[in-house]
C-alpha cells in the first residue's frame, strides 16, 4: 500500500519519498552515483597492474579530433566492462554507459555509446586490426609464457550464426543447422592454461581444412623461443594429409579421428581378431600400422571398436557387429593411454561454449568482415586476461566467467566522498570484505616483470 508522500528535511536538503508495506518500509531517494556491478573494481585492478591500459593507448590510433572525443582506450575499457556484465551485443553498452561507478573503477575519462564503440572498430584499416591483435596478443601470452613452458594444443573449429548480410556471412556445411548463415571461425586453444593463443575469422562457407598449413605457420610463430607443445589435438575436421604433414614438418606430436570413409571402415573391419585388446567395458582397441592410398608414408592408428547390441533376433547364426571409429597419431605412448588422452579434449569444448556464451563471441557483429574479426580478436583477449585473472588473483582456474560474474562482480557499490578523496564503497558483510582485501593483496603482490618489460619496447 503506498501512503501519502511526505517531506523530510535532511539538513539543507528535503529528501520526497513514500512508505509501503503499510508503513514498515519508507522509500527514500538519493542522488549518489550506484551500481550493482562494484566487484569489477578487482579485475580493472588487476589489468590496471599488468600495464594493459597503458598498452592500448600506444597501440589504438586516435583519429578524432573533437575536445569531446572518447579515447580509444576508455571505448575499449567500456566494451569489456560491457562483457563483463553480461551483454553480448553492442546495444548492451548502453547498461553501463550511464553507470557512474563502473565508469570510476574503470578508469574512463568519459564513457561511449554503442555507436562510438562500433565507429571506433569500423575506422580501423585492415593493417591496423592486424597490428593492434598481434600487439595485444603477444602482450597476453606473455603474462602466460612467464610460469608456463609448455602445454597441449587443441585445434577446433566452431559456428557464429549471424541473421544478416554482413561481409563474410554464407551458408555453411554444417550439419546442426543445415543452410544456417555463419561466420566459420578456426581456434587453437591450450589445454591446461585455458588460453585461446591464435584465431581466425572466416567466412561461413569455409571448410575446416581451408588455410591449415597457414593457420599452423602463424601459431606456431607466435610462440616464443623454449616454449614446448606437447601435443596437439584435433577433430576430424582437421583430418587431411596438409594438417598431418604441417605437424610432422614442424615434430609436433598430434592425435586425431580419421573420417570413416568406405575404405577405411573396410580397413577396420579387416583387423585380425588377435589384435584387438580389451581398452574398457564397451570397447576393443587395435594398434596398427597403416598406410592409405594418399599418404605420403605408413602412419600409427588406433582402430577403436564397440559392439552394437540388438534386440532383434533376425539371423540365423549370432554373428557380433560393431561400429568402428580410428585415431591417428604420432604419441609414442601405449594405446590406451592415447585413447584417454583424446578423450579430454571435450575439455575444449567447454572453452569454446564459454567464449561464445559468456563473452558474448557469438555477438558484436559488424557490417565489415576485419572489424567483426577485431572485436572477436579483443574478446579474445579478454579472455585470455580473465584466465591470468584466475591463475593469478582467484587461485582457481575452473571457474567460469558466469560464476564469476555472480560470485565476485555482482556487489552493491555507491560512490562517495571524504574531502576530496573520491572512495568507492562497496555492500559486503565482515567475511566479503576479508575475502575482497585478500583478492587486492594478490594483485599488489603479484609480479608483472615480463610484461613491464613489453610496455618499455612497445
Amino acid at each position: 500500500m503506498l501512503l501519502p508522500k511526505k517531506n523530510e528535511a535532511r539538513g539543507d536538503r528535503t529528501v520526497q519519498g513514500q512508505a509501503i508495506r503499510d508503513g514498515e518500509l519508507f522509500v527514500e531517494y538519493t542522488d549518489k552515483p550506484l551500481s550493482g556491478w562494484g566487484g569489477l573494481a578487482v579485475f580493472f585492478e588487476f589489468v590496471e597492474q599488468t600495464g594493459f591500459f597503458r598498452l592500448l593507448e600506444q597501440v589504438f590510433p586516435e583519429k578524432k579530433t573533437s575536445p569531446n572525443f572518447v579515447s580509444s582506450g576508455d571505448i575499449v575499457k567500456v566494451l569489456f566492462a560491457t562483457v563483463l556484465v553480461g551483454g553480448n551485443r553492442f546495444a548492451h553498452v548502453e547498461r553501463v554507459r550511464e553507470d557512474q561507478v563502473i565508469q570510476n573503477l574503470i578508469g574512463a575519462a568519459r564513457m561511449g555509446s554503442a555507436d562510438t564503440v562500433r565507429r571506433l572498430f569500423l575506422g580501423l584499416t585492415r593493417g591496423e586490426s592486424q597490428t593492434i591483435y598481434e600487439s595485444l596478443h603477444t602482450f597476453s601470452t606473455k603474462l602466460l609464457f612467464d610460469h608456463v613452458q609448455e602445454d597441449v594444443l587443441d585445434l577446433d573449429s566452431t559456428i557464429l550464426e549471424r541473421y544478416g548480410r554482413q561481409e563474410g556471412v554464407a551458408k555453411g556445411y554444417h550439419t546442426s543447422r543445415a543452410g544456417q548463415l555463419s561466420h566459420h571461425p578456426l581456434l587453437g586453444m591450450f589445454a591446461r592454461s585455458k588460453h585461446i593463443v591464435h584465431l581466425w575469422l572466416r567466412g561461413g562457407g569455409a571448410s575446416t581444412m581451408r588455410g591449415a598449413k597457414e593457420f599452423v605457420d602463424e601459431l606456431m610463430a607466435r610462440l616464443p623461443a623454449g616454449f614446448r607443445i606437447t601435443a596437439v589435438r584435433a577433430d576430424s575436421g582437421f583430418f587431411t594429409e596438409e594438417y598431418l604433414r604441417a605437424f610432422e614438418g614442424k615434430s609436433l606430436h598430434y592425435i586425431m579421428p580419421i573420417r570413416m570413409h568406405p575404405p577405411m571402415k573396410r580397413a577396420a573391419a579387416a583387423v585380425p581378431q588377435t589384435a584387438w585388446q580389451r581398452l574398457d567395458e564397451e570397447h576393443e582397441v587395435a594398434d596398427m600400422l597403416h598406410h592409405a592410398p594418399n599418404w605420403a608414408h605408413p602412419r600409427r592408428v588406433l582402430f577403436v571398436r564397440r559392439e552394437i547390441h540388438s534386440d532383434e533376433k533376425d539371423h540365423l547364426f549370432d554373428v557380433p557387429q560393431y561400429e568402428f571409429s580410428a585415431l591417428v597419431t604420432s604419441l609414442p605412448w601405449p594405446a590406451e593411454a592415447c585413447v584417454q588422452f583424446y578423450d579430454q579434449r571435450g575439455e575444449c569444448e567447454n572453452t569454446i561454449k564459454e567464449f561464445k556464451a559468456e563473452y558474448g563471441a557469438r555477438g558484436f557483429c559488424l557490417n565489415s568482415f576485419h572489424a567483426t574479426e577485431a572485436v572477436f580478436r579483443l574478446i579474445a583477449t579478454l579472455f585470455n586476461l580473465i584466465s591470468e585473472f584466475k591463475r593469478v588473483v582467484l587461485k582457481d582456474t575452473a571457474r567460469t566467467l558466469g560464476t564469476i560474474r555472480n560470485g565476485l562482480f555482482v556487489v552493491g557499490a555507491m560512490l562517495g566522498r571524504r574531502a576530496r578523496q573520491l572512495i568507492l564503497r562497496l555492500a559486503l558483510d565482515h567475511q566479503g570484505r576479508s575475502r575482497l582485501e585478500l583478492l587486492l593483496d594478490r594483485i599488489r603482490t603479484a609480479s608483472y616483470s615480463t610484461a613491464a618489460q613489453f610496455i618499455s619496447t612497445a
